[in-house]
């Protein structure tokens, strides 16, 4: 079970930072204000909920 928190968060970090470095780019050159702020939001979300499952993993780990 830890092992799937580890390697979800994982994902959730890979997608937000293509979220973040890819996507935001996109809308931002073609000048679709609306889908550059959810993509801003939406990558910085996933980051967030990434480090909060990589930081629950490694005190799971450190407790077994």
């Amino acid at each position: 079970m830890i092992r799937v928190l580890a390697s979800t968060s994982v994902m959730f970090l890979f997608s937000g930072l293509i979220l973040l470095l890819v996507d935001k780019e996109i809308y931002k050159v073609t000048h679709m204000k609306k889908e550059h702020r959810c993509a801003r939001f939406f990558g910085w979300a996933e980051v967030a909920l990434s480090a909060a499952g990589l930081l629950t993993f490694l005190l799971l780990h450190a407790l077994n």
